[in-house]
């Protein structure tokens, strides 16, 4: 809003300073036209006077004595200036006497006290703006303004010998400058009218380009600051503006992502303390049951209709051990303990601990890969997605196939299954801690598994096709390894008996 006022405030004493300097412009052009008109009027008439005196006057003209012998003469002095706008006409002679005017009866007047009529037998012509004031012209108060001119006649010796007085109507003269004035006044007002409407154009485009997106980016950042991130904003003004208005909206969009991902952390924080504690205290139950189950197996003979039984519980310890190793390896943060190790074996280890059945085979790389990992994460990461693959085929005869290739700077390791694939509504959410479609499932597998690869430098992707199956991609950093050959084939699928310890994993 300070914007808005500070910009129309400064507008408006702006367009009140043109107006101001419009005028001030106009009435001083209208002086000055006014000024050089009348100057322009005397110098033709005066001029005139001069030449029509050189013509029909002498010195002898203007001897008292002879007025009625050079009557005629003055009359021809007086019809060749006359004109339209002459109303009066008087010449005096050099003793302040009038020895002829167009009205007879001032003929033989004299006035002895009239400065300008001085001046003018003194050589100096003189123009003045009359209302006809003086004593001697109180019989011509019929007549308007005025412009009265005293013109030196002069003999050819360069003397004075009269003065020609004339008045001159200055009703066209008038209407001329007020014509003028008008339009000096109406092209002034059209162009103060044209520079206010410019200048609100300007401030028109300034507030829709510029004040208003400021407007909106304010109200934007204000929400933000008070918690409000869902921001719809229309970005709108220059380039520029709607540049930072769409950065604003994409901010408040990352800011309510982070705020969601921070409470889902702290979220899973809270609930992985509980979960560690836990599984702390369920591992020693479980553990007294399957030493419990190994001793009654090899120190009693079980009936063969009990060995499913055992065969059972000890699957259902396996499966409960996983979980809570899925829990511990989630919630541990340690250290990587990096060596050079053999692919394939630390693959055959996950294989044997995933538990996999007769009816799902599992192909190997046919080169084993030595390289620098901590191969007990990288065991982890390697049975949760074997688990995966198994839970995702289940009891259907399939297939399980582990290849490693190179990728530039990177070693890539592929685990394809045929299972059903992964349905395009859970597919972004499967990486998310707690998440999980399975009854049996933690959801922190694939989350742990992710989080180990990161630690290595490296990054896990997915690809899947519903109907055909799944691939995970591992892509790890190349910081030494080495291939060789291996027999190819596949893997004998051993079931071992769950072995579950204080300190290891089944």
């Amino acid at each position: 809003m300070r914007i808005k006022h500070g910009v129309a405030l400064w507008l408006a004493l702006g367009f009140a300073a043109v107006l101001v300097v419009t005028i001030f412009l106009a009435f001083a052009v209208s002086e000055y036209y006014k000024e050089t008109t009348l100057q322009r009027t005397n110098f033709l008439l005066t001029s005139t006077i001069k030449q029509a005196a050189f013509h029909n006057l002498s010195v002898g003209d203007f001897n008292p004595n002879n007025l009625s012998k050079s009557k005629d003469r003055f009359t021809e002095f007086a019809n060749e200036i006359d004109g339209p706008e002459i109303v009066r006409l008087k010449v005096w002679g050099t003793n302040h006497e009038i020895v002829y005017s167009d009205k007879p009866e001032l003929i033989g007047s004299t006035y002895l006290n009239d400065k300008q009529l001085n001046s003018a037998l003194a050589g100096q012509s003189v123009s003045t703006i009359s209302y006809l004031d003086g004593p001697e012209d109180a019989s011509e108060k019929q007549y308007g303004e005025l412009f009265k001119i005293y013109v030196p006649i002069k003999s050819s010796s360069n003397d004075v010998v009269g003065v020609a007085e004339v008045y001159l109507s200055m009703d066209l003269i008038n209407v001329y400058i007020d014509n003028t004035d008008k339009m000096i006044f109406l092209i002034s007002s059209i162009g103060a009218a044209i520079f206010g409407g410019m200048m609100f154009l300007t401030y028109s485009a300034l507030r829709r380009n510029v004040i208003n997106p400021i407007e909106s980016i304010h109200g934007n950042a204000k929400r933000i600051a008070e918690g409000d991130f869902d921001i719809k904003s229309k970005p709108r003004g220059y380039t520029e503006l709607k540049i930072l208005e769409s950065e604003v909206e994409t901010m408040a969009k990352k800011l309510k992502d982070q705020q969601q991902q921070l409470l889902k952390t702290e979220r899973i924080i809270a609930i992985g303390e509980l979960a560690a504690r836990l599984a702390h205290d369920l591992r020693n139950p479980l553990n007294i049951i399957l030493n419990s189950l190994h001793i009654i197996k090899h120190k009693y003979d079980v009936k063969p209709e009990l060995g499913a039984s055992f065969e059972r519980i000890d699957r259902a310890v396996f499966r409960m051990s996983h979980q809570i190793e899925s829990v511990m390896d989630f919630v541990k943060v340690k250290a990587l303990q990096l060596k050079p190790v053999s692919l394939n074996e630390i693959l055959q280890s996950a294989v044997e601990k995933s538990f996999i059945p007769e009816t799902i085979k599992v192909s190997l790389p046919t080169e084993d890969v030595r390289m620098v990992c901590d191969p007990n994460s990288m065991e982890v990461v390697f049975e949760n997605l074997l688990v995966n693959a198994k839970q995702a085929i289940r009891e259907n005869p399939g297939m399980i196939t582990v290849r490693t290739s190179t990728e530039g700077r990177f070693l890539q390791i592929e685990i394809e299954d045929n299972g059903p694939g992964i349905a395009e509504n859970v597919l972004p959410n499967i990486f998310d801690p707690l998440f999980t479609t399975k009854q049996e499932g933690t959801g922190l597998g694939l989350a742990s598994c992710k989080n180990i690869i990161e630690q290595h430098g490296g990054s896990l992707e997915v690809k899947t096709k519903v109907g055909t199956g799944t691939t995970f991609i591992i892509k790890l950093p190349l910081i030494s390894f080495e291939t060789q050959s291996v027999a190819t084939g596949r893997i004998a699928q051993t079931q071992l008996n769950a072995k579950l310890s204080l300190n290891g994993r089944p």
